[in-house]
Formats: C-alpha cells, structure tokens, sequence
C-alpha cells in the first residue's frame, strides 16, 4: 500500500516538474509542414498568475494563405471539466533578415471554437505568430494544441486558364442550341 501511494506521489510530482520545466522553456519553436501543408503546434505551462506568450516561427516558399485552429486542454476537479488554459490573442507577424519583426493585420475568434488568420496572403520570406493566454485553474497547468495550414495562391496563369476553359463550355453549349448551324 505504501508503496503504490509512494509511486502516485513520485508520478505527481514528475508530472508537476514536466510542466514547470515546460512552461519555462516556452521560448519560440519552429514550425515543421506536412506534405498537406500542416504543421501542428502544443503548449504547456504550470499554474501562474502571469501571461505567457508563445512563438512559432515558419517559412513560406510561395505566396500563401495561412489559417489555424486550436483548442485548450479541460481538466475534472470536484466532477466538473473545467477549461485549464486560455488564449487570449494570436497575433501574426513578418520576420525581416535582420530579426526585426512587423505585425500583420491578424483575425483572432473565439466563436464556435479558436480560429486565427492572416488577413493578407503570406509572400515568400519568414513569418510567425504569437500565442498569449494564461492558465485557469489555481494550482493546475494548462495546456493547448492546434494546427496551422498553408494554401498556395493559385497564379494568374490558372485563372486565364480556367476563363479560356469556362469560355469554350459556353460557345460549345451555344453552338448546340443554335438551329441556324446546324
């Protein structure tokens, strides 16, 4: 018996170690994109009064659009589930060679679920995003998770393509209804 208590208590306080060392770490991480264009992204932080503020930094290749979700972890104490993290802004920016970064007009939703995006398509260069929330419940950690997408801009070329296409339906449909032709 007291050896099972003694394990608890060591798992316990492991766990607790794991998300003090983690919330302290939350310095900046980069982000890795699947074949998909997605790149997933998770936080942990230990309870504390104070904001915490997280960076992910990326690359585009060519002119995208960005998009991304997440959602915060719930915790059951006392039979409730009860969220455990808040995020309270994401905020885009562009990364100039020099380190000097630039805000981008940023959506930020939290109706139906966290949403956030880049007003403008993202050019080719070095972007990231800011995540700022804190933890809810006294003398529990939080945590969140998400995922961000990028979607290439289709090019010009496509859409002269897809007019020259939709027009030849059009003559083709025509040609067929006209009694004169045919």
């Amino acid at each position: 018996m007291k050896k099972a208590l003694f394990s608890k208590v060591a798992g316990s306080l492991l766990l607790s170690a794991g998300l003090f060392a983690s919330g302290a770490a939350s310095a900046q991480s980069t982000l890795t994109f699947n074949a998909d264009g997605n790149a997933s992204f998770t936080a942990e932080h230990a309870w504390s009064d104070d904001v915490n503020i997280d960076t992910y930094l990326f690359d585009v290749d060519t002119t995208s659009w960005a998009s991304g979700t997440a959602v915060v972890g719930r915790t059951t104490i006392n039979g409730a589930r009860l969220a455990n993290y808040a995020i309270t802004d994401i905020q885009f920016f562009w990364e100039a060679d020099d380190g000097n970064r630039t805000d981008l007009e940023t959506v930020f939703t939290t109706d139906g679920g966290i949403e956030f995006y880049p007003v403008e398509a993202l050019s080719a260069g070095s972007y990231g995003f800011t995540v700022t929330g804190n933890t809810l419940t006294a003398n529990t950690g939080g945590i969140y998770t998400g995922t961000l997408n990028l979607a290439p801009v289709p090019e010009p070329t496509i859409y002269a393509m897809l007019a020259v296409g939709i027009g030849l339906l059009a003559f083709t449909a025509r040609r067929k209804t006209d009694n004169k032709l045919g």
